[in-house]
């Protein structure tokens, strides 16, 4: 299939799938390839894969883990939300961007590894994981879109990154457990709401943008 594993196993609900190894050779998992298989509790994807498309493993409400291998470059819109028991994630530095509501509605998901390359985290990328304490390409990234981090309440930060740039709208709504936030120099724009609900004194020195609505952020 020149390299890409189609959506064959849709609508599958073998026990046969809880495990799966996807091939080397294998470079992309075609649009919701493993979209709803329930009994799906852990893939290994191959070094060769490059892109995951939109949805691949949307409601895998099975699936604990993901490893996405090095070299990566694309993940998909959706590709992983309400992935319900999914705990851990770890993103290669190969990956720039993760996409809107890659990981959203993973509400077991806990903590999220690696992605030393991503710039940006896109609209709803990870709202509503409320169990995430850790997420370190949020450490790197500089520009952060809309309801991006939406009710993660249990979400910590010890600082951003010098570079950033861009805080979208709701970004950070509801994330209590933020002890502080300081924005960098570097900062060009932050949303009067990003922080709304997360009850900490927001230090806006560096925020040099006057309009809300200025921007699009990170979006894909």
């Amino acid at each position: 299939m020149d390299g890409v594993l189609d959506i064959a196993v849709r609508g599958c609900t073998d026990k046969a799938y809880g495990h799966v190894v996807v091939p080397e050779g294998v470079r992309t998992i075609a649009a919701g390839a493993f979209a709803r298989q329930k009994e799906l509790v852990s893939v290994e994807l191959p070094s060769t894969l490059v892109s995951i498309e939109d949805e691949a493993f949307i409601g895998c409400t099975s699936l604990e883990s993901v490893e996405l291998p090095e070299g990566l470059t694309n993940l998909g819109k959706r590709a992983f939300r309400n992935c319900l028991s999914l705990t851990r994630v770890s993103v290669p530095s190969s990956l720039e961007v993760i996409p809107d509501g890659a990981f959203s509605e993973c509400m077991t998901l806990e903590a999220v590894t690696g992605g030393e390359g991503v710039y940006g985290i896109c609209v709803e990328a990870f709202a509503g994981c409320k169990k995430m304490r850790s997420c370190e390409p949020l450490e790197v990234a500089v520009d952060i879109g809309e309801r991006a981090f939406n009710w993660c309440i249990n979400l910590e930060l010890d600082a951003f990154v010098e570079e950033m740039v861009y805080i979208g709208k709701y970004a950070f709504r509801q994330c209590t457990s933020l002890k502080g936030v300081k924005l960098p120099s570097s900062i060009e724009h932050v949303a009067d709401d990003a922080f709304e609900g997360c009850g900490i004194d927001l230090d806006r020195d560096g925020d040099r943008a006057e309009d809300p609505d200025q921007g699009s952020g990170a979006q894909q």
